[in-house]
């Protein structure tokens, strides 16, 4: 594509953009140009409207002014004594109404007979439209009706009617007797063929004043609606605007709450006064704390960054970074790592406040210590293991030549206590020998499918009879039924429940009990929960409870706690201690559930290929 090509859609697209600034004026320019368009229709067509019922109204007012002077004229003639003179009487009167400009009566002729202007009697039409509307209206015998322009600039509404004062059941002789004195002028002005017409000019100000009001009405409508529509559109604009605004914000608050949501950290900001503003789900788990507890807290309360807050708020280009170990109320020890940043604002270069970003570091330094035991016990067992083949080879000479000057001498029989007291020692510490290698140096464990339940009820039924002589009760409670099997080594995993359950024992005062039982947590793992009733451990024993050689008994080797953890970790199980002092302790061993291989198919998906090979 050329660049000539180019140059030119980027031009149309930026007149394309600026002519999107001006759609919300050019749109309420155009609705506005519509709604006024029809508002001057529909204001035309009312306005014509109303001149037709105008019309309308105006000759039915004129036809009952004519037939009221029909009625007046056929009273006087059928009561006698009545003349010309009272017909013109009748017209004068009708012409003082305010809304009458004329009344005349006019023969086929064209004379004026009778007339509110008394001056225009006996005039006559020759010629003219005059003349032609009589006749038109005598020939057709029906009202006709026109307006008249005066000079003065007038407009009058004439109505031409024929005028018939005579009933039809009256023969023309009757008349004639009845009122033998009208004359036979009378008879002969009064056509019983209806050759005579009465013209009535009605006044049109009133009605033109009523137009006039409904023009001036149909303007301030028409502005009316103008303003209104336009104000419309606008507040429509405004309206969408508003609502795209508030939309677009409400996306960008989901988003940015669903941002600090899925943030891996937790979030606190704190305001210029060191209280806590916001903060996001992950800063109330990482502190083990309830919403109750930060809501409008000093941060000091919190955390011990508040000199850090100070520097950030005073310098807003620095970014301070702190470690703190934390103290959870019974909930263990955790470690933080916090970096404290200005919470800047764009119309001021006055910090608005502090942004704390908290990383959970403690299981960082939980396994970092594991590392640094784990070493530590290497190190420890490899020593061990090279000093315990040293030792074991002269012990097992000491042990012989003992047994040796046993039967070679003859000894006292104190000397002989002695002797026997020195194998006694000699085996002592050759067992200590073997559990350290044990230790150093554990077997591979041989797994196998097992029961749990099974494992820990023989152990229980192993330990009944030292449990009898020290006076414990010890008690297997019925495991779910559900347990789900597990794959360990047998005889490794007896030799963890039997040192518990040894341990668990000698913890009791005689008269105290020692439970265990099986269940399943959460995430489906066995768990062999066993507790006693004795002493407890003291809180400060527990990080030193499995260590290699710590032991709270006198006699005890501080061995076997140590060599139960390593043969839980070597079947990627878990062991938890839960002290209580003075009430007792509770040792969790957590095994994982056995789960079957799945079967997979290794034979290859069906094809038409296969198919068509296997057939042939």
């Amino acid at each position: 594509m050329s660049p000539k090509v180019t140059g030119g859609r980027k031009k149309v697209a930026m007149k394309i953009k600026e002519l999107m600034r001006y759609l919300p004026v050019l749109s309420i320019v155009l609705v506005a140009g519509t709604l006024l368009v029809i508002v001057v229709i529909f204001t035309i067509r009312n306005i014509n409207a109303q001149n037709q019922r105008m019309e309308e109204f105006t000759l039915r007012q004129g036809i009952s002014v004519i037939r009221t002077l029909e009625a007046g004229t056929r009273t006087g003639f059928m009561e006698g004594d009545w003349g010309i003179e009272y017909l013109q009487m009748l017209i004068e009167q009708a012409a003082k109404d305010p809304d009458v400009e004329w009344v005349g009566l006019i023969n086929s002729d064209g004379m004026i007979v009778a007339h509110s202007e008394p001056a225009k009697i006996g005039l006559r039409l020759l010629m003219g439209k005059e003349l032609h509307t009589v006749r038109t209206v005598i020939r057709s015998g029906e009202p006709l009706s026109l307006k008249r322009e005066l000079p003065d600039g007038r407009t009058i509404f004439e109505i031409w009617k024929p005028f018939t004062p005579f009933p039809d059941q009256l023969a023309e002789s009757e008349i004639a007797a009845k009122h033998t004195r009208i004359g036979q002028e009378l008879l002969d002005l009064f056509d019983r063929e209806q050759k005579q017409v009465l013209f009535l000019g009605l006044k049109m100000d009133r009605f033109k004043e009523i137009r006039r009001q409904e023009i001036v009405f149909a303007v301030f409508m028409g502005a009316v609606l103008f303003i209104v529509g336009s104000a419309s559109v606008y507040f429509v604009f405004v309206v969408q605007n508003a609502y795209l605004v508030r939309r677009t914000l409400d996306e960008m608050r989901t988003y940015t709450r669903n941002v600090l949501e899925s943030m891996a950290n937790g979030l606190i900001t704190v305001d210029r006064s060191l209280r806590v503003a916001t903060y996001n789900p992950n800063a109330l788990e990482i502190l083990r704390k309830t919403k109750e507890e930060l809501d409008g807290k000093l941060i000091s309360e919190i955390l011990p960054v508040e000199d850090e807050i100070r520097k950030v708020l005073s310098d807003p280009n620095s970014i301070l970074e702190k470690e703190v170990k934390m103290n959870g109320d019974g909930k263990g020890k955790s470690f933080l790592a916090l970096t404290v940043s200005p919470l800047k604002d764009q119309e001021s270069s006055t910090p608005r406040g502090a942004v704390v970003i908290l990383r959970d570091m403690t299981m960082i330094r939980e396994l970092e210590q594991k590392v640094i035991v784990s070493e530590k016990f290497a190190a420890l067992g490899r020593l061990s293991a090279g000093v315990a083949h040293e030792i074991r080879n002269p012990l097992n000479s000491i042990r012989g030549f003992i047994q040796y000057f046993q039967k070679k001498l003859s000894l006292e029989p104190e000397d002989y206590r002695y002797t026997e007291l020195m194998l006694t020692e000699v085996d002592r510490l050759n067992r200590v020998i073997s559990k350290l290698l044990a230790y150093s140096k554990p077997r591979e464990p041989r797994l196998t499918i097992r029961s749990a339940e099974e494992i820990v009820d023989h152990c229980v039924r192993v330990v009944e009879r030292e449990a009898r002589e020290a006076g414990v009760e010890v008690v297997a409670e019925s495991a779910e039924s559900d347990l789900p099997l597990v794959l360990v080594d047998s005889d490794q995993m007896t030799q963890v429940f039997l040192n518990i359950l040894i341990n668990a024992i000698e913890a009791s005062q005689s008269g105290g009990k020692v439970s265990v039982r099986l269940i399943t947590d959460s995430r489906g793992r066995v768990q062999v929960v066993t507790e006693d009733t004795g002493e407890g451990i003291p809180r400060q024993n527990i990080d030193k409870l499995f260590d290699p050689f710590f032991s709270t008994k006198k006699k005890g080797t501080g061995l076997g706690l140590a060599i139960v953890k390593s043969i839980i970790e070597g079947h990627c199980g878990e062991i938890e201690v839960e002290p209580n002092p003075g009430q007792g302790t509770r040792f969790i061993v957590i095994l994982n559930p056995y789960e079957p291989p799945q079967e997979v198919s290794l034979e290859p998906p069906e094809t038409e290929g296969n198919r068509a090979a296997a057939i042939s």
